[in-house]
């Protein structure tokens, strides 16, 4: 990955461990279900703003190097790989 979109990644996912660590002791501690809840959903929000960002470096280091082929069965591998990856994002 490249910069700032490493940054901004590990940033968002060192927030998130630590999201997790604390709902873990919210549970263990049998902190009120919604206050857990509301953690959990705010721990989707982080992890959802991390996959733009791996996108975006990816579109701009392998995606720059791969469409800029001019081997036709790389650029289609390319672009079916990011259908397919953002496919995933759906679930």
């Amino acid at each position: 990955m490249i910069q700032p979109y490493k940054g901004k990644a590990l940033s968002r996912l060192k927030r998130a461990k630590g999201q997790i660590d604390g709902i873990i002791k919210m549970v263990e501690e049998e902190k009120y279900c919604a206050d857990i809840l509301t953690q959990v959903l705010a721990l989707q929000g982080s992890i959802k703003g991390v996959a733009p960002l791996i996108l975006e470096s990816h579109l701009n280091t392998c995606g720059a190097e791969h469409l800029g082929s001019n081997n036709p069965g790389k650029k289609e591998k390319f672009i079916k790989e990011i259908v397919r990856v953002c496919g995933l994002s759906g679930r």
